[in-house]
């Protein structure tokens, strides 16, 4: 009896086991260098209008960086609508955290009315937010993709 139970208990956690994984990993890897790790949020991912995305991505630096008060941060959250062919972006809301995820600076949502004449940012050829952006580029036009072709 025991045994049974047990093997029972084998069983079911290799059958749920990686479909809990799936569950928990929506964050991937679209940037690293020596000093920055970019990842992206796919499940928070919302079509806003045709050709715009709503994204989160998170920015983690290993040396701190400053801002005006002289506070210190690691990690910068930002939610962006993006627009790709070619990469633009409107930076909507970003979020600073220091050592241990302790809240720096939430500089809040943009107003809605303000969004809407805020410039499309293209990121400068070469750099970091560039590259971030193409790879999640990359990763929004896959995913339309394959949800055009499931209809």
């Amino acid at each position: 009896m025991k045994r049974s139970v047990g093997r029972l208990a084998i069983i079911l956690g290799a059958l749920i086991a990686p479909g809990v994984a799936r569950a928990q990993a929506p964050w991937r890897q679209v940037y690293k260098d020596s000093d920055l790790t970019v990842i992206f949020d796919t499940a928070s991912v919302v079509l806003q209008s045709p050709g715009t995305w709503t994204t989160v991505t998170s920015w983690d630096y290993k040396r701190p960086r400053v801002i005006e008060s002289k506070k210190q941060y690691t990690r910068l959250v930002e939610r962006a609508y993006v627009k790709c062919a070619p990469v633009r972006v409107k930076r909507v809301r970003s979020t600073l955290y220091g050592a241990n995820n302790v809240l720096v600076k939430d500089e809040g949502e943009v107003d809605p009315r303000d969004q809407m004449h805020m410039v499309w940012d293209r990121p400068r050829a070469g750099t970091p937010g560039r590259k971030a952006f193409e790879a999640v580029c990359g990763i929004l036009t896959r995913k339309a993709t394959s949800k055009n072709n499931a209809r």
